[in-house]
């Protein structure tokens, strides 16, 4: 007779989380249609900036780190 509760309590719990997970996708999609998506124009700009940014940083380290290579160098001669 045990078994038989368990095997119920378990399908309950399968159905239940199937419920959660619709739920969740339901809430996530009315969240996303209260988002303001950017403009493409506004995109593009940013996306820009971005890659500016990240080749600037990357120079930045470049530079430093061969500054550090010829400052260490002779150190370790």
């Amino acid at each position: 007779m045990r078994a038989g509760a368990q095997e119920r309590g378990a399908g309950a719990g399968r159905s239940g989380r199937w419920a959660a997970l619709k739920g969740f996708f339901r809430d996530a999609w009315l969240e996303l249609q209260k988002v303001s998506w950017p403009a493409q124009e506004d995109v593009a700009k940013m996306t820009g900036l971005v890659v500016a940014v990240v080749v600037v940083v990357g120079m930045f380290v470049f530079l430093w780190d061969r500054i550090l290579v010829v400052i260490t160098t002779p150190l370790f001669r």
